[in-house]
C-alpha cells in the first residue's frame, strides 16, 4: 500500500501576474495539489503550495496545531500573494475547500474553486459527538479502518490525528456560516465516487453560497483526492483552466 506524502512547499511560474493559491486536505499535504498546480503553471499561472501548519511532518505534530493556524497561514499567504498578483484565485480540496471558501468570504478574490469540500462528515455521530469527548485520550486512529479494502490510495500520514479532526469539525463551525456572504465567482466539483465528501456537502454549497456566477461540475469517478490522478483528472483539470480563464482579464 503506498502513502502519498510530500514535505515540501512549491510555487512555480512567479513572473506571472495571475496568482493561484492551492489548498490541500486534512492531514494530506501538498503531494495531492502539485500536478495541479503544475498544469496551471504551464498555462500561465503563477501558483502556491504549501502544508498547512501541522501537515508534511508528523501526526502527532498535527494534534498540536489550530484551526486558527491554518486560518492564519492562507490569509498571510494571501494577502502578499495580492500585492504580488493582479488576480488572485484560491483552489481548495476536502477540508482545503472549507478554507477557500473562509478565503472567499474574507478577500476580494477573482474566483474560487473547490472539490470534495467537506462541511458535513461521513460519520457525524462519531465526529461531532465522540471525537469531542474522546480525542484527549484516543488521539490517533488508523485510515485503512476508514475506507474501502479496494481503495488503496492514502494521503498524507497513515493515521487521523483526531485532536486535529476535531479543529476541523470546529472550523467547519465557523465557515457554514459565512457562506452565504460568498458573493466570488465560484466552481464546485463534486464526485459521485467520493467516499468521504457525500452529495449533501454538495447540496449545502448550492443552497448557501450567494455567488452570481456558480458553476458546478459532476464527476463519476475520481477519488476524494480529485486533483491527484483519477480517471476523471483531464476533465476536472480542463473545466478549472477554463473556468479560471474567464476571470484573468
Amino acid at each position: 500500500m503506498k502513502y502519498r506524502f510530500d514535505i515540501n512547499n512549491y510555487e512555480f511560474n512567479s513572473s506571472s501576474k495571475l496568482g493561484v493559491y492551492l489548498i490541500h486536505g486534512f492531514s494530506s499535504t501538498t503531494y495531492e495539489v502539485k500536478e495541479l498546480a503544475e498544469f496551471l503553471s504551464n498555462n500561465g499561472y503563477y501558483t502556491i503550495a504549501k502544508n498547512l501548519p501541522g501537515h508534511g511532518t508528523t501526526v502527532e505534530e498535527c494534534n498540536r496545531a489550530r484551526f486558527t493556524d491554518w486560518l492564519n497561514q492562507v490569509k498571510k499567504d494571501i494577502a502578499e500573494l495580492s500585492v504580488k498578483c493582479e488576480k488572485v484565485f484560491v483552489i481548495g480540496g476536502s477540508m482545503g475547500g472549507v478554507i477557500s471558501l473562509y478565503m472567499a468570504s474574507l478577500f476580494p478574490l477573482n474566483a474560487y474553486v473547490v472539490g470534495g469540500t467537506v462541511l458535513n462528515f461521513k460519520n457525524p455521530f462519531e465526529t461531532n459527538f465522540l471525537v469531542p469527548l474522546l480525542c484527549n485520550f484516543i488521539k490517533i486512529q488508523p485510515k485503512k479502518k476508514q475506507l474501502k479494502a479496494n481503495n488503496v490510495k492514502f494521503y498524507g500520514y497513515k493515521a487521523y490525528p483526531l485532536i486535529a479532526l476535531n479543529e476541523f469539525r470546529k472550523m467547519i463551525k465557523i465557515v457554514k456560516p459565512l457562506l452565504p456572504k460568498i458573493k466570488t465567482p465560484g466552481l464546485i466539483i463534486h464526485s459521485n465516487n467520493d467516499q468521504m465528501s457525500l452529495k449533501n456537502n454538495l447540496d449545502i454549497l448550492e443552497d448557501s453560497i450567494q455567488s452570481q456566477y456558480f458553476n458546478k461540475l459532476i464527476v463519476e469517478k475520481a477519488h476524494h483526492n480529485m486533483f491527484d490522478e483519477n480517471p476523471d483528472q483531464e476533465i476536472i483539470f480542463s473545466n478549472i483552466l477554463n473556468f479560471l480563464n474567464k476571470f484573468k482579464h
